[in-house]
């Protein structure tokens, strides 16, 4: 299953977030979520702000942004205007 999913719906937000880190460990507070697989991790804010860090790169974004979580392929997309990137769960 595939959710697109904004910020702005926090709700959703940290439910998909929840649910695409069973398998990790998942960090919820009222304003972040933070989803870590050993070394790896994504963490978002309820004011915009998302990063990820694996080994080798890492990403920082605030402002708008979709969030499109593909729970079938371990995968968490974001997409804004200037970036496009894929986090996978490893």
């Amino acid at each position: 299953m595939t959710a697109e999913i904004q910020l702005t719906d926090w709700e959703a937000v940290t439910t998909e977030l929840q649910r695409f880190g069973t398998t990790g460990e998942v960090d919820t507070r009222d304003d972040s979520i933070r989803v870590t697989f050993g070394s790896a991790y994504i963490e978002v804010t309820k004011q915009g702000s998302i990063s990820t860090g694996m080994p080798l790169h890492e990403i920082e974004h605030d402002g708008d942004v979709s969030l499109i979580v593909d729970h079938e392929n371990n995968s968490i997309s974001i997409h804004t205007d200037e970036l496009s990137y894929t986090f996978r769960r490893p």
